[in-house]
């Protein structure tokens, strides 16, 4: 293949595909065909031996009403001779199904002085013949038709025997016993049986016909033929001799199933023709026998060869008349292509101005058009290609990127001054809550709530600065100018907040602590640009706003977004604020101003979910106990302390001792004993004054709750 023409290469590989196509095709058409043949042969077989074993059992059980009925009223209404001798002729010529009808008793069980006593009717010239069955050369109580259902305690149908002698016919013994009732129990006293002539059951099974040399059989309990196409295997063989003959084990399993009454649907060898068939048989649960039909294969499958073989003529034709095609059109091709190939190995050396005529097809005419201005083109990919590649090494947000690619000069070390909007958001007490989580819980922890943080930030085109820990830095309006970053920012914010709602709810799902979070936004004038080295490089703001922001950021407590006075300035037309916060800050002169933010107007419609802030009186002081808090680290607790007044978010404390403004602190609740309780409260001091009794009294608001705590102070609130 590799030094023969396009041409030839064409016409071998299209064909060849086009090939395997067409045998697939016509293989799972075939498999198809066959399958379904198969499916509804099987099908119409089940039905046929179904309705045919339908017949034979409404005869049986009809002839097996006649002796149960005898036995039932010898067993009620003890008969004398004649009456019982006319009875049983009258039986045998008002049934026609019936040969014969006897009556056979235990020796003395009729009469005291006869051993032998079995009346028997039977057909004979035409007419009802009578006589007395029973004598020393004829011991009936030795014969299966009496030993077995005396045996059993229940009717029976007997193996099929030809009638020598008398009806010259194929017959079957159905035998019931029947018993005396003796002091509260019964006593068996003999047998009534009915014999049958199984002629009709030879006609019925030989009317069976299954395509067109298809046959049906019947086989008895011990596995003998009582029906056959093939008379001399009736009554003389039987489905295991012919196994053994042939030495066929399968026949020998499929005749073991049959006698056990089983049904099913197999392939084999038809043991009279010899040829492939399929076999289905079914029990008759009357007689324990079972009925089966064979048919050929090859009659089967008849339709499915012809159509095969009229899908392969088809694909022949098609194969040729498609191979004439593909050589038309592969010369066409193979004409151009030969002088666009000695053009190509001039590129492969790097010469990338050569040419080709752009003559011919359409097809051909762009193609050659396309090799004229692959020079170029290779020219700018591989300059881009490097370019993208030093680039992505260093840069991961997309709009940073997306800069860096328009500009070689965005990769330049330094930065400008430019007004951006900053956003902080941290969780309150995260250190805590986590001290005493397995690794794998804290990671799943964190992940749920970086993971939904992070999309409404680049939702809302946030460059993220910094994300350590649970603590998040982001900016808006660079490095792509953004008109409205302060707006976008809060809004963010907002964003984030609502969003801890479906956040807490996932975790109290995972059995997992309830988590808040605070958040600040900050606008002002930043350094940003590239910071770092040549070898790894960070686009980042740089100023005092940054710290600034962070200082917001500690004033936050859970489910607060606090914005500063240079932020509100700026949207202060769709901000709705709630409290506004005067404090004093470390590294910042004078009073700052900072607004809470509640809901934003405008396009944007955000609006946080109303808390219960109202401060319920509690009937009985709740005793706890107070750590405080520097710089994450628990420092010590202060003196006695009791929640005086509660809500869901905040709460009033009596203490002894000094505690400042905006302090953290650390509340465990006490029980009776004065033991602490499970869970832990986290909160920031928001004001402190002097109370009654000679305590200071300190304004509480919850940063984090443990769960069960959480549990329990929504309890007293509500119940207060």
């Amino acid at each position: 293949m590799k030094n023969r023409s396009l041409a030839t290469k064409l016409i071998i590989l299209i064909l060849s595909g086009t090939a395997i196509i067409f045998l697939a095709v016509f293989t799972y058409n075939y498999r198809a065909s066959t399958q379904g043949m198969e499916d509804e042969a099987a099908e119409n077989a089940r039905n046929l031996t179904r309705a045919t074993a339908y017949k034979i059992e409404v005869v049986l059980h009809g002839a097996e009403k006649i002796p149960r009925s005898l036995a039932r009223t010898i067993e009620q209404h003890p008969l004398v001779r004649p009456e019982l001798c006319q009875l049983i002729q009258v039986m045998v010529g008002d049934n026609p199904e019936l040969f014969g009808v006897c009556v056979a008793f235990q020796p003395y069980a009729f009469d005291l002085k006869k051993y032998y006593f079995a009346p028997y009717a039977s057909r004979h010239d035409g007419g009802i013949k009578l006589e007395i069955l029973g004598s020393d050369s004829y011991r009936y109580f030795g014969t299966d038709w009496y030993q077995i259902p005396q045996e059993l305690g229940r009717p029976i149908w007997s193996e099929p025997y030809y009638d020598e002698g008398g009806g010259n016919i194929i017959m079957s013994t159905f035998s019931v016993p029947f018993y005396r009732k003796v002091s509260g129990g019964k006593k068996f006293r003999g047998v009534v049986t009915c014999d049958i002539s199984l002629m009709w059951l030879k006609d019925l099974v030989a009317g069976v016909k299954f395509y067109q040399t298809g046959y049906a059989f019947l086989i008895s309990q011990n596995g003998v033929f009582v029906t056959h196409p093939e008379r001399g295997l009736i009554m003389r063989e039987s489905i295991f001799s012919i196994a053994e003959a042939k030495s066929d084990p399968h026949l020998r399993r499929l005749g073991r199933d049959m006698i056990r009454g089983g049904e099913g649907f197999v392939p084999l060898l038809d043991f009279v023709s010899g040829k492939k068939s399929r076999l289905y048989y079914a029990p008759l649960p009357s007689l324990g026998w079972t009925l089966a039909v064979i048919f050929p294969e090859d009659e089967l499958f008849a339709d499915a060869r012809r159509l095969s073989t009229k899908l392969i003529l088809m694909a022949l034709l098609g194969l040729g008349f498609l191979a004439l095609m593909i050589i038309y059109i592969s010369r066409s091709i193979a004409r151009p292509l030969k002088i666009l190939a000695e053009k190509t190995s001039a590129i492969g050396h790097g010469d990338f101005s050569v040419a080709v005529p752009e003559t011919g097809s359409k097809e051909i005419v762009h193609l050659a058009h396309s090799f004229n201005q692959l020079g170029q083109q290779l020219t700018e990919y591989m300059e881009k290609r490097d370019f993208i590649r030093d680039t992505f090494g260093r840069y991961v947000t997309q709009e940073v990127v997306k800069r860096l690619l328009e500009s070689k000069d965005a990769l330049e070390m330094g930065g400008e001054i430019r007004e951006v909007t900053i956003l902080m958001s941290d969780l309150r007490g995260f250190t805590a809550i986590t001290a005493d989580m397995k690794p794998e819980a804290v990671i799943t922890f964190l992940n749920r709530y970086l993971g939904k943080m992070i999309e409404i930030l680049l939702d809302s085109r946030a460059i993220i600065d910094e994300i350590i820990g649970d603590g998040i830095l982001a900016f808006f309006g660079a490095p792509e100018p953004l008109e409205d970053h302060p707006a976008r920012a809060v809004a963010c914010a907002l964003q984030m907040q609502i969003a801890m709602e479906e956040i807490n709810a996932l975790n109290a799902a995972d059995g997992l602590p309830h988590l808040e979070m605070g958040v600040s936004v900050n606008t002002g004038e930043v350094v940003v640009g590239n910071i770092g080295s040549e070898r790894r490089t960070k686009y980042s703001v740089v100023g005092s706003h940054v710290n600034f922001t962070a200082r917001i950021d500690s004033y936050a407590v859970g489910g607060q977004v606090l914005i500063s006075s240079s932020t509100y300035e700026q949207i202060k037309d769709l901000v709705e604020v709630g409290e506004i916060i005067q404090a004093e800050m470390k590294g910042v002169s004078g009073v700052v101003t900072i607004y809470e933010v509640q809901g934003l107007k405008g396009p944007y419609q955000l609006r946080l979910k109303e808390r219960s802030e109202t401060l319920i009186p509690l009937a009985q002081k709740l005793p706890i106990h107070l750590y405080r808090i520097k710089e994450k680290v628990v420092t010590g607790a202060s003196g006695a302390a009791w929640i005086t007044h509660l809500s869901e978010i905040a709460a009033t404390v009596a203490f002894e001792g000094d505690l400042e403004e905006w302090e953290d602190v650390r509340l465990h609740l006490l029980d009776d004993t004065g033991q602490e309780i499970p869970g832990k409260i986290y909160a920031k001091i928001i004001s402190v004054k002097p109370g009654a009794d000679n305590l200071n009294e300190a304004a509480v608001r919850f940063t984090s709750v443990s769960p069960e705590i959480y549990r329990f102070i929504r309890e007293v609130a509500g119940g207060a």
